[in-house]
């Protein structure tokens, strides 16, 4: 698998214009494997905000479109994108 380090606010613009593939290193040490968007184009209307909730500054917020559901990762958490 070959991979690049994406920092969160990179990571956060790219949710937000489409599809990702990333994964991350959670902090028992293992992988999560993601494909996740924040873009709501791309996720389904059940899936939809029903708020105008905020995100903590601390994580990152996306939907994974595998489980349809919104998960979030801590910023504090190495992330790459799939090459």
């Amino acid at each position: 698998m070959s991979h690049q380090p994406i920092s969160a606010t990179d990571l956060r613009a790219r949710l937000h214009t489409g599809v990702v593939e990333f994964f991350f290193v959670k902090k028992d040490g293992s992988l999560r494997e993601v494909i996740g968007t924040t873009n709501l184009a791309h996720i389904p209307t059940s899936g939809h905000p029903s708020g105008d909730r905020r995100s903590s500054h601390k994580v990152v917020p996306f939907f994974d479109l595998r489980k349809q559901e919104w998960r979030c990762m801590q910023v504090t958490c190495q992330a790459f994108l799939r090459t």
